[in-house]
């Protein structure tokens, strides 16, 4: 199950790249590359997948992703309906790690990058005033040129750096050591069950997606992603909720049964063994 990989392309002038995206939607193929990634997401809601993690994105939102981590972005539903004129934008920079030599990296005051450049192997969510600060730079980053445009892609990066409020999108470290044939067999199964998790899935459907018996699918799938098929599925859910919860327009039975989940008690169990809090705590983190 290998990850696509993506070359990211650099201005003859340029170091590093950044740029803006205004699109209807959203959606990446599972892929890699060997650069660093910050998004920022201006517009849009969707779902974020890093190595073994799943989240979801929404407005504001601000993600780093480590070198050769493999990810996969999709806007949420309502984004793929030519009737609704959505857009979906961010800002998105590309950096190798080591564009400014590795001697500069290896210089004792750049301590704190070389163990940010570790950890967002995992993908990081960038939250609160770190987020706000960072994304007024990136901006500005955006207008910028030359020497200018380096100075404050290292402050950008020294806010990530010491900041201590921020979320893992992966519980471990994702990288592109899989199997090289077959990218379109796991994009496979990532589209079907963004495109069905609300509903009742079988095994039998799915394996039919990645054109395997069922047996060898759950040996497939658990290998190459350390968990089973149906613990990923309420990962799904359990993000969708999460989006919803967050919106404060649906009750949470309601929220339960538009999330996958038929039974509000397991509904209640899966979420607070996901998240670590109960979905009417999660909602009132939005209410502060």
């Amino acid at each position: 199950m290998k990850p696509l990989f993506r070359k990211v392309q650099v201005g003859p002038e340029q170091s590093f790249s950044i740029r803006q995206d205004a699109v209807p939607y959203f959606y990446s193929h599972w892929h890699y590359h060997p650069e660093i990634e910050i998004v920022h997401i201006l517009n849009g809601t969707g779902m974020l997948l890093v190595g073994d993690g799943v989240s979801n994105y929404r407005e504001d939102d601000l993600i780093i992703i480590g070198a050769n981590a493999p990810h996969f972005f999709r806007s949420d539903p309502q984004y793929f309906e030519q009737s609704m004129d959505l857009l979906s934008k961010s800002n998105v920079i590309h950096f190798d790690p080591n564009f400014w030599g590795e001697t500069f990296m290896k210089l004792p005051e750049a301590a704190s990058l070389s163990d940010l450049f570790s950890r967002i192997r995992k993908g990081m969510m960038i939250r609160g005033e770190a987020r706000d600060q960072a994304g007024i730079l990136i901006d500005q980053m955006r207008q910028s040129s030359g020497i200018d445009r380096v100075i404050l892609l290292l402050k950008v990066l020294k806010i990530f750096a010491a900041t201590t409020e921020y979320t893992y999108v992966s519980q471990t470290e994702g990288t592109a050591s899989l199997d090289e044939q077959n990218t379109k067999r796991i994009d496979q199964i990532f589209s079907f069950s963004l495109n069905n998790f609300t509903r009742d899935i079988t095994l039998q459907e799915v394996a039919d997606v990645a054109n395997i018996s069922v047996n060898s699918f759950c040996r497939y799938f658990k290998t190459h992603t350390r968990k089973t098929y149906f613990q990923f599925l309420l990962e799904l859910r359990i993000g969708h909720a999460c989006k919803l919860l967050a919106e404060e327009k649906l009750s949470i039975s309601q929220i339960a049964y538009e999330s996958g989940f038929n039974n509000l008690s397991h509904f209640n169990r899966t979420f607070k063994s996901i998240m670590k809090m109960r979905p009417n705590e999660y909602q009132q983190l939005y209410k502060v």
